[in-house]
């Protein structure tokens, strides 16, 4: 008797093993195993690319399927810099161990805008990446995910493991900058369930775009300042923040309240510049824990700007009301980056430049 209950015992322990592990299987369907931002630009192997060039970006993963799976498309998805416009310029192609041919190259399309993840609870592909990953790494919001799916809907038995790898081929913009590039795969027949078992989201090594125009954008590093929109027309409407967190500063470090003050430049060459102390330049605090105090106007407004005036840049810094504390460029590169510590006689501002109309 004692040995019965001892064989019972031992198969529902088997069976209870057999369980986890056969849940184990399922829930390791889809993985991303390494993405790569490395171009080639005349010979070299590098992490940036020419502004306005195409760069080609690389995914390559695998899937161990434990149950069969119909008529399901793989989906992809980058997180970019807005301004690259890759929903528009990008070109997606995969090869995946599931095709007769192993090494045919196949296409991928964008996804419709308005179509809805299985389990999205109605919400659209980018606005559950948007919900769930946001900018990712990125210090800076003016980024998007563009998604793309497999032209061929695909049948995955029990016991496949294909390799996939996918290429995205798209034109970076015209402006300098720095960003962590975010990926993400899942496939339509789990559309964004719960959990990461069918979905997985890796992020880059800042990437750079060079030799293009304007000041650099750094998304990867943590600024004193803070643009938003970071591209705009003169009629838009600018928000400007100063960020005291970020790293340790005499105007922080002098708890006064924090003042606008700068210059904006037209394209007639007059120079319209505002330093007056008052409710005008105020930047009132916006939140406390970060010590992040923000301003937002319509330039032309701020400037007296006269009618007809097209604006090309606005050169700013942050000061308290005294004027003897001064934060601008070459104070955000001091503390941030290690570079000249600031010349009080020669002080380099923070610049935005206008878009074109």
């Amino acid at each position: 008797m004692e040995r019965i209950k001892n064989k019972i015992k031992d198969n529902l322990v088997k069976m209870l093993v057999a369980a986890v592990m056969i849940g184990l299987a399922v829930t390791g369907c889809v993985y991303l195993d390494e993405v790569s931002i490395t171009q080639i630009i005349d010979g070299r192997e590098c992490d940036y690319a020419i502004a306005g060039t195409e760069a080609t970006f690389t995914v390559n993963g695998h899937i161990e399927c434990a149950a069969d799976v119909s008529n399901t498309n793989f989906v992809v998805a980058i997180l970019v810099p807005k301004t690259w416009n890759v929903a528009k310029y990008a070109k997606v192609t995969y090869r995946c161990d599931l095709a007769d041919d192993r090494e045919q190259i196949m296409n991928m399309s964008l996804m419709p805008s308005n179509a809805l993840p299985k389990n999205g609870n109605g919400l659209t592909w980018v606005e559950c990446l948007n919900q769930t990953y946001g900018v990712g790494p990125n210090v800076l919001d003016d980024m998007e995910w563009v998604v793309f799916q497999t032209d061929i809907a695909w049948t995955i038995h029990n016991g496949d493991k294909p390799k996939y790898t996918i290429w995205i081929k798209t034109r970076v913009g015209d402006e300098n900058l720095k960003c962590r590039l975010g990926f993400f795969v899942n496939h339509t027949d789990d559309g964004f369930s719960d959990g990461g078992d069918h979905k997985k989201a890796m992020y880059s090594d800042c990437f750079e775009v060079v030799g293009g125009t304007g000041a650099v954008v750094d998304y990867c590093s943590n600024h004193l300042n803070r643009l938003s929109p970071l591209l705009s027309l003169q009629d838009d409407f600018l928000t400007f923040s100063f960020i005291g967190s970020v790293a340790e500063n005499d105007l922080t470090k002098a708890n006064e309240p924090v003042y606008f003050e700068g210059k904006a430049y037209g394209a007639s060459g007059h120079v319209y510049e505002v330093k007056e102390k008052s409710e005008k330049t105020l930047m009132p605090v916006e939140d406390e824990s970060t010590k992040t105090c923000s301003i937002t106007f319509w330039p032309a407004g701020f400037f007296n700007i006269p009618e007809g005036e097209q604006l090309v840049k606005i050169e700013y810094f942050f000061t308290n009301k005294n004027g003897d504390i001064v934060i601008g460029q070459d104070t955000d590169d001091y503390l941030g980056l290690g570079k000249d510590e600031p010349d009080p006689d020669n002080r380099l501002p923070f610049i935005y430049t206008f878009q074109c109309n």
